[in-house]
């Protein structure tokens, strides 16, 4: 049951207890033996705070309910759009490995053999990437989830992704770069964790930028707020604007994700989110017919 939940019955016993107060007050009221136009005033100016404080919170359980059930929806989509994702390439799988079982060895040659098995290995791998999705998630959004802080050099970090993702990149007609000022940006967090943030954001730019031609990783120091800021930028199709600001919405997937077939949790940019949140930092897009750039921001604790 999740916090929200409790969240919300809160408001509504709350609720419930403002209410059967304004009934007192009203009993109370009427059981005055005074003049009843002073009652009307005395009740007047102790029921009209309370009443608005009625309204406040009605209005805020209103709100809270609202936002359970979207959640709820989103929930519901995102496990039909999971089902489905993980059933095409099983569909796959299964298929092409049992083109390898039921041939017979007259009929399947060597390289047939090898093709199928790439493609059921190439779908086996997307299974595992949603399944690794769905499992990242709920490990950051454990309670007692704990960042492992080292030291790390981010612009180390940012080339060798870089260069990890240059032949799937090359694959695609796309450069792939890292460009930071200075050389070296030493700094205090989590390595494993933010590169999982950085790969997350490549591998979007690779899978969603229709049409980009270039993916620029960069990071500089802005050193009068004492932060690193890291942009991943791509020159592909614009995201649509109604999509932006819901982006890191934990199970939402832009819609012509699922139109193109590309799939997902739409959980990637909810762990993303996290992530640098858990850092102490911020995460912001802007998106354009030129450039789409996601905009990191994290406090610069130098390693000592």
């Amino acid at each position: 049951m999740s916090v929200r939940y409790f969240h919300t019955q809160l408001q509504l016993t709350t609720l419930t207890q403002a209410v059967n107060e304004l009934g007192m007050q009203v009993k109370n009221a009427k059981d005055m033996d005074e003049n009843p136009a002073v009652n009307e005033l005395r009740l007047g100016r102790r029921l009209r705070p309370m009443a608005k404080s009625v309204d406040d919170l009605y209005t805020a359980a209103q709100n809270a309910m609202e936002e359970e059930r979207d959640i709820e929806r989103s929930k519901d989509e995102m496990i039909t759009n999971v089902s489905h994702d993980l059933r095409t390439p099983l569909t796959s799988i299964l298929g092409y490995l049992g083109l390898i079982v039921n041939d017979s060895p007259q009929e399947l040659t060597v390289e047939d053999a090898k093709q199928y098995a790439t493609t059921a290995f190439s779908k086996a791998q997307q299974m595992k990437s949603l399944v690794e999705d769905l499992f990242d998630y709920t490990q950051v959004k454990q309670v007692d989830f704990k960042l492992r802080w080292a030291p790390l050099d981010l612009a180390a970090l940012l080339q060798q992704l870089s260069a990890s993702y240059e032949l799937e990149a090359k694959q695609k007609d796309v450069v792939i770069s890292a460009v930071t000022n200075p050389k070296r940006i030493e700094m205090i967090g989590d390595p494993d964790q933010l590169a999982r943030v950085f790969m997350n954001l490549i591998s979007n730019a690779l899978k969603y930028g229709k049409n980009a031609t270039f993916i620029r990783l960069s990071a500089k120091i802005i050193e009068d707020e004492n932060v690193v800021e890291v942009r991943v930028t791509n020159n592909g199709d614009p995201i649509p604007e109604d999509s932006i600001d819901r982006l890191f919405d934990r199970f939402y997937r832009v819609e012509s994700s699922r139109n193109t077939g590309t799939g997902g949790t739409g959980l990637g940019l909810a762990i993303v989110s996290s992530v640098v949140e858990a850092h102490g930092g911020t995460i912001e897009v802007t998106s354009n017919p030129e450039l789409t750039s996601f905009i990191i921001r994290l406090p610069l604790q130098e390693a000592e």
